[in-house]
């Protein structure tokens, strides 16, 4: 899989850009003129979202009315064409919003974008998965299958919709209101919920060796990696119904469905110690790289495909052993890879690589006129 032409329009600071990638890119420049921005329109590619912001306003230029962001994707010998079109609230536009088109038409979904360019992003910002609550973990699954298995997808949206309709009828109840609803959103909830529960076991199960043995690999051997699930629900929908009523009166009382998935834990351990507490801030950016590297096996696992890797000042985020060691490792299944980094530095990064070097000042990105060594 490979993005063989880029184009932007009023995306952040960028009026217009237009870039035709190869193999390797490496986007250098100064900070603060823009180098993220293109890593952030290519994941927006693959996800219809934003890695930085919930709000796709916030990327939309000032004063500008639309962003917009293309893309043309090749996989073998078929060429997708992805265009996303990121609409500011206004007059006539309340809720402003987002729209797409796969190969010049309109597909029923925003969701249907998933997986036609899928994405693995590493930036700084990615340590929040180790470091971070268990919400981050359990997004850090949902966007990884999500681009690979549509019965997640459909599993995760139909929970997620059961789940705010159940919550806002439990508090409804609480109120004082009466509501003959809530039997049938509990069904939904069940279904969905040990339906989500059942492929999060799956997807960890297949997921953590993995991220162990890269994890092997970054640390010479010297620290074991270990990934376990602790569901919030169950796998089994009757049992799952079974244990939602028994539990009806104690949410009335708060408000709120304390079980399934949206509880989950991802616990992540490095030997033996918890990730979160006792791990320095190199030994999380090395657990978060491996799970990042595990991402891409995962992906090409299960689809024969190899997604973008978009890696965000990696250089100042590692030491230069992990930072050969992540490009032995992205040569062996070599993605199309997208590199920011401040300048260039022949002493880390890969010479087979061949790379196609863009410049990026104020906004402007343009190809080097200086070979990249």
């Amino acid at each position: 899989m490979q993005l063989v032409r880029l184009h932007l329009s009023h995306f952040r600071n960028y009026e217009t850009a237009e870039l035709t990638p190869g193999p390797f890119n490496l986007i250098v420049g100064p900070n603060a003129q823009g180098k993220t921005n293109l890593l952030e329109a290519i994941f927006f590619l693959g996800t219809a979202r934003s890695h930085r912001t919930p709000s796709s306003e916030e990327a939309i230029q000032d004063r500008a009315e639309q962003a917009r962001i293309y893309g043309a994707v090749e996989r073998g010998s078929v060429r997708r064409e992805i265009e996303l079109l990121l609409i500011r609230s206004g007059p006539g536009r309340p809720a402003g919003g987002k729209q797409v088109l796969l190969d010049g038409k309109a597909p029923p979904r925003l969701s249907a974008l998933l997986g036609v360019l899928q994405v693995v992003l590493f930036a700084p910002e990615s340590t929040a998965i180790v470091r971070g609550g268990p919400a981050e973990r359990r997004r850090f699954l949902d966007l990884l299958a999500s681009q690979v298995r549509a019965d997640y997808l459909s599993a995760l949206q139909e929970y997620t919709t059961a789940l705010r309709q159940r919550n806002e009828l439990l508090k409804q109840i609480r109120a004082g209101s009466r509501s003959e609803t809530l039997e049938a959103w509990d069904l939904v909830i069940a279904r969905s919920g040990a339906a989500l529960t059942r492929l999060r076991a799956e997807l960890c199960a297949e997921l953590a060796p993995i991220a162990a043995q890269l994890h092997a690999r970054l640390t010479d051997g010297k620290e074991h990696l270990s990934l376990v699930y602790r569901p919030g629900g169950v796998e089994e929908e009757e049992a799952f119904r079974e244990r939602l009523l028994a539990l009806r009166s104690a949410d009335l009382e708060r408000g709120v469905t304390s079980l399934g998935p949206h509880r989950d834990e991802v616990e992540l351990r490095i030997n033996g110690s918890d990730t979160r507490r006792l791990a320095s801030q190199g030994q999380q950016r090395t657990a978060t790289l491996a799970l990042k590297l595990a991402e891409i096996r995962w992906i090409h696992h299960r689809t024969g495909d190899l997604p973008l890797v978009l890696l965000d000042d990696v250089t100042s985020e590692l030491d230069r052993m992990r930072i050969g060691i992540l490009f032995e490792l992205l040569q062996e299944l070599p993605s199309q890879v997208f590199l920011t980094a401040t300048h260039l530095d022949e002493e880390t990064l890969p010479r087979s690589a061949s790379p196609n070097v863009f410049e990026v000042r104020a906004g402007i990105v343009k190809p080097a006129t200086e070979p990249a060594f």
